[in-house]
């Protein structure tokens, strides 16, 4: 029994010599960000706390996204615990912001490491920002059909390269001579500060869905990411399910605003338009009911697009008079189906108004003395006289513009000595002066 133990601490001292363990217990490392948005006038802020048994070797913290850098900290001294507070000042007109991905490594002195990741939102207007603009969700394809990808982006300091990401890749294929995912502007070439990539991509079969990104890079290197949206693929087949229509609105419009219409379908989109209703009760299918407007557009039938965001003018054919106006208004869309199925959006009641209007313009040439008036092409402080008036004489009609735009009179019916005016009733510029309106600002003439 002896001699077995002596044999086994005989093994055990030839694989580790002079008994000592090696290392295998990992620091740790936690990332604290000041707050998940931050302003870029304050700068960057977040803590770093990390902790290791016998010894921290490296702090390296790496940053990608709107802002790009890294930094290590080594340590020459035995340091088992680290907790800093890490701030990052960005110059006026720094184009770095939006989110910034931040990781943090610990590594001890026998090579174990740990790392924590956080993500802070830099506020910048000068920043890279990147917007989706097609599809939007919720987004439907059709194996077969196209769906139209476009992407836009702006930095002042100009944009290097704008694209997209799709995943599954193979989910759709790109007829575009070259195909091409993304468009790059090289030096000497100018980089635009802002720009919108398009695309049309045609949807394989063998998928039920894909996921697109837009993304850009700037002129210093930074990469930004817009939200990334779902495109469900559905199989057209017999086709009985209407599109799905949605609209978007002000609450109280003008005759001459807009309204967008949404609408998603598997076997594409063939009309689009909008229905606008004076009878607040109106609804499907408006037996005898007749529309104040109905607009459709079939222009995106050829495109074969299962996705489309259209924008018309309301250019409602309401008079002043009948303003304002609650009215009733839905989007519409039909499908490009065999059986041409069609729906209509939400329902909107808004107030139809005027649009604002300018002040109505000052007579050119006006009299500019209270006691004349407009006698053919000039002033003139002459009034017929009592001698040459005679009954059957047109009456003197002395005329201005109210404030208010419309043409008002005063009609004397019988001259009564050189001022022409009837007994008891007001001279033509006290009638005018207390219409708001006189010969001095507002032309007074004749007839």
């Amino acid at each position: 029994m002896v001699a077995l133990a002596t044999v086994a601490g005989a093994c055990e001292t030839a694989r580790n010599p002079g008994g000592i363990l090696r290392d295998v217990t990992p620091p740790t490392i936690v990332l604290t960000p000041a707050a998940d948005t931050q302003a870029i006038a304050n700068g960057l802020s977040f803590t770093v706390n990390a902790t290791d048994n016998l010894g921290l070797k490296d702090i390296q913290l790496r940053y990608a996204g709107g802002y790009i850098a890294q930094t290590d900290t080594v340590f020459n001294t035995t340091v088992t615990s680290y907790n800093q507070g890490t701030k990052i000042s960005f110059p006026a007109g720094s184009g770095a912001g939006g989110f910034i991905t931040i990781i943090g490594r610990a590594t001890d002195g026998a090579g174990n490491f740990t790392e924590d990741t956080i993500l802070v939102f830099l506020s910048n207007v000068q920043a890279l920002s990147v917007t989706l603009v097609a599809p939007t969700a919720p987004a439907l394809a059709s194996s077969g059909k196209n769906i139209l990808v476009q992407v836009h982006a702006q930095q002042l300091g100009g944009i290097e390269r704008i694209g997209f990401i799709i995943v599954s890749r193979n989910a759709v294929t790109d007829p575009t001579v070259p195909p091409t995912d993304s468009l790059v502007f090289t030096p000497p070439a100018r980089q635009p500060p802002d720009t919108t990539y398009t695309d049309t991509l045609t949807v394989n079969a063998g998928f039920t869905s894909f996921t697109v990104t837009g993304f850009a890079v700037d002129a210093g290197g930074r990469r930004a990411f817009s939200n990334t949206v779902t495109v469900t693929v559905q199989t057209p087949g017999n086709d009985v399910t209407p599109p799905a229509v949605s609209h978007t609105i002000s609450s109280r419009v003008e005759v001459n605003d807009n309204i967008t219409v949404h609408a998603t379908d598997p076997s594409g989109i063939k009309v689009m338009g909008f229905r606008v209703d004076t009878a607040l009760a109106a609804a499907p299918p408006f037996t005898g009911i007749t529309p104040l407007k109905f607009v459709l557009d079939s222009t995106m039938a050829a495109a074969n697009l299962t996705t489309v965001d259209k924008v018309f003018a309301l250019a409602l054919p309401l008079s002043d008079s009948g303003l304002p106006k609650s009215v009733v208004i839905r989007g519409y869309a039909c499908d490009l189906a065999t059986a041409r199925n069609c729906a209509y959006s939400q329902t909107s009641t808004v107030i139809a108004g005027s649009p604002p209007r300018s002040a109505p313009l000052r007579a050119i040439g006006a009299c500019t003395s209270p006691t004349t008036c407009w006698a053919g092409s000039k002033c003139t402080t002459s009034r017929p006289t009592p001698s040459t008036r005679t009954a059957s004489s047109p009456p003197v009609r002395y005329r201005g513009a109210s404030r208010s735009g419309r043409w008002t009179r005063w009609v004397p019916t019988t001259p009564t000595g050189s001022s022409w005016r009837t007994p008891g009733a007001p001279s033509c510029r006290s009638w005018m002066r207390a219409r708001g309106c006189s010969c001095g600002d507002r032309r007074c003439r004749t007839s």
